[in-house]
């Protein structure tokens, strides 16, 4: 499985005119990648869906891997973005409604962006920034201090790490559901989370 860990786009648009065209591009991959999946959009489908020519794509992005890169990265920004929002309440939430809360957040992310799932499925290993992994992970340990205070540092970054493995069950269930039943994989970790917050955020 190949991996990508350099950065995506090879010129940063510097116009507005640049940047409106780059844009249109990640949003016509996005669309493309949620109706067909990733492996059957092609630059050339990418290209002609903005309204653009394929030079003009190459010029952003030396190939779809790259495309794919760039919105992993866009969608994880605006997911942590959301996230960190939440942490700020964290000590007035009871568990359950964090943990409804927390995963109301991803599958909003999901409906608004519907190839997030191709892109978690897709044959390429999408390397998000280390260090904004972890700046997740401390932020999420540190809410749950904050709910906490009995907590140390290690327990608060282990579940911060199991509730984001969680999370990534959910997806993996979720992608593979039926329209129908999405809801209630959704409910079902809803479940999960709450009761696993539940042993981690009652001080004892």
């Amino acid at each position: 499985m190949p991996s990508i860990s350099s950065n995506s786009i090879r010129v940063a648009p510097q116009q507005e005119r640049s940047a409106r065209r780059l844009a249109a591009f990640l949003d016509a991959a996005g669309e493309l990648f949620a109706e067909v999946g990733y492996e059957a959009a092609t630059m050339t489908a990418i290209a002609e869906r903005s309204g653009s020519s394929i030079g003009a794509l190459y010029n952003y992005f030396p190939d779809k891997q790259a495309i794919a890169l760039t919105l992993a990265n866009q969608y994880g920004q605006e997911m942590e973005a959301h996230w960190k929002s939440l942490m700020g309440q964290a000590a007035k939430l009871t568990h359950r409604e964090f943990a409804n809360l927390f995963i109301e957040r991803i599958t909003e992310l999901v409906r608004k962006h519907p190839a997030y799932l191709s892109l978690l499925v897709a044959p390429v290993r999408l390397r998000r920034d280390p260090a904004a992994k972890r700046a997740l992970r401390f932020a999420i340990a540190n809410a749950f201090r904050a709910k906490n205070p009995l907590l140390s540092d290690e327990q608060s970054i282990l579940a911060a790490n199991v509730t984001l493995q969680i999370v990534r069950g959910l997806m993996t269930v979720y992608a593979e559901a039926e329209s129908r039943g999405k809801d209630l994989v959704v409910d079902e970790f809803k479940k999960v989370l709450t009761l696993y917050l539940g042993t981690i955020l009652s001080q004892k």
